[in-house]
């Protein structure tokens, strides 16, 4: 019999593996974070004046370009043929300086029509971004 008491084998844990898991799982947590600075939001009530400050400006009215269901164009309420369109729009441009424009086409009115009145828009000096299109809501929405 034998009386000594016997020694367990201690179990090795590979630390070098370990370190290198360490490592990828901070390099991820630091790449992907976010810092972002804290924003205070304070409400508060500004004084009016009578007197002070800017005027008030009056309400933006713009030109409409409207294109109907039955591919007629009218600018300002006038029909304009397609081709023609450019010219008209440079004309009313330079009877009225610092004009706008806005875009109202009804539903039914083909991408083709619309295509072309952005041409025309381009070759009379305005950029498509500068035209917005007027949209409506439909009722009960």
């Amino acid at each position: 019999m034998n009386l000594r008491p016997r020694r367990r084998p201690v179990p090795m844990i590979p630390i070098v593996s370990l370190i290198d898991i360490m490592v990828i799982l901070l390099i991820f947590f630091v790449a992907t974070t976010t810092f972002k600075k804290e924003k205070t939001q304070v409400k508060i009530t500004l004084p009016e004046s009578k007197s002070l400050g800017g005027a008030t400006q009056a309400p933006e009215s713009r030109v409409a370009i409207s294109i109907t269901k039955e591919q007629k164009i009218f600018l300002d309420g006038k029909p304009v043929d397609l081709d023609k369109l450019a010219i008209a729009i440079t004309s009313l441009k330079d009877s009225k300086p610092g004009m706008k424009l806005e875009l109202q086409a009804d539903t039914t009115a083909a991408l083709g029509v619309l295509v072309k009145v952005w041409d025309s828009l381009r070759e009379a000096g305005y950029s498509i971004n500068d035209v917005p299109a007027r949209i409506q809501r439909a009722p009960g929405s």
